[in-house]
């Protein structure tokens, strides 16, 4: 058998590979487009039945059109014309728990989206928080429901550990995101009024600074002041030489992250007497309030 012919069999093994993939990929989205109609209808007929009797409003908010409407409520076996409805109640309302069959196709979902933009661009930002979200999924459905056939280190208590890492991850990488396109002075002011806000809130102890002890590897120990300038910028300063470096974005954003959760910790370990009542109106000087437009069915 000539080389030519061993390669023209390689690559035709290849794209048959590539075939089967591509038309497996094809059945498991209409699997999952399946599933998504039977739940809508399922969320259709309970949004009907506790109360929400506007079609065009179910939707406009489901982003599908009135006929799909009317037939997932048809399936429910919903007659939308009767001149009496069912009357409504919160039992109507589905209460199911979360679940690994529900979970896992999330995260294979998930995993579809980011493994080829992760095989393009493995160190964007973004891509990382994605690729760690779709891990994070599936150690909940890992965490819902066990493999029983992988040997040891399936327990919730041996999974969750990995679950809180690949939180971790997403913050690190989102912070990685945020260093990137804001400036520094940015960043300063709103840690700033971040640390503000939460004394004013009445309710939340807010870290200003912190002295860290560390081991070094090479025996002995440094200690290191984190604080803030008067911009809210971070510091880092020590007494010793081998501290070197300035900060960074990145440095800024994960340090006053890291204050934040000293603060929490901290905050829920305080008696009554460190707080006031609760303030119901913000600071002033805040970010813009974030409104997320829905469009209409008719748009």
């Amino acid at each position: 058998m000539s080389s030519e012919s061993t390669y023209t069999e390689v690559m035709s093994e290849d794209h048959e590979h590539e075939r089967l993939a591509a038309l497996a990929a094809l059945i498991s989205w209409a699997d999952r487009r399946e599933r998504l109609a039977e739940e809508r209808a399922d969320l259709v007929a309970a949004a009907w039945r506790s109360g929400s009797r506007n079609v065009a409003e179910l939707a406009r908010l489901a982003r599908v059109s009135r006929d799909t409407i009317y037939a997932d409520l048809k399936a429910r076996s919903i007659n939308t014309s009767a001149r009496v409805q069912d009357p409504i109640g919160t039992e109507a309302i589905p209460r199911e728990q979360l679940t690994a069959e529900s979970v896992r196709p999330l995260a294979r979902l998930v995993d579809a989206v980011a493994r080829p933009a992760f095989g393009r661009t493995p160190n964007d930002p973004l891509t990382r928080v994605t690729t760690s979200a779709g891990r994070a999924l599936e150690t909940v459905a890992d965490v819902l429901d066990p493999p029983t056939d992988q040997g040891p280190g399936w327990t919730k208590e041996e999974l969750l550990p990995g679950l809180a890492a690949e939180g971790a991850a997403i913050t690190h990488h989102a912070h990685r995101e945020l260093a990137a396109s804001a400036a520094p002075d940015e960043l300063a002011a709103q840690t700033d009024y971040l640390h503000r806000a939460m004394l004013h809130r009445g309710r939340h102890a807010s870290a200003q600074r912190v002295d860290v002890v560390v081991a070094l590897p090479i025996g002995g120990s440094l200690t290191v002041r984190l604080d803030r300038d008067e911009r809210g910028w971070t510091t880092l300063s020590g007494d010793s030489p081998l501290l070197t470096g300035e900060i960074d974005g990145l440095d800024h954003l994960e340090v006053q992250h890291a204050l934040t959760v000293l603060s929490q910790v901290i905050t829920r370990n305080l008696d009554e007497g460190a707080f006031v009542e609760k303030r119901k109106d913000a600071l002033p000087g805040g970010p813009a309030i974030r409104h997320r437009l829905v469009p209409s069915n008719e748009d």
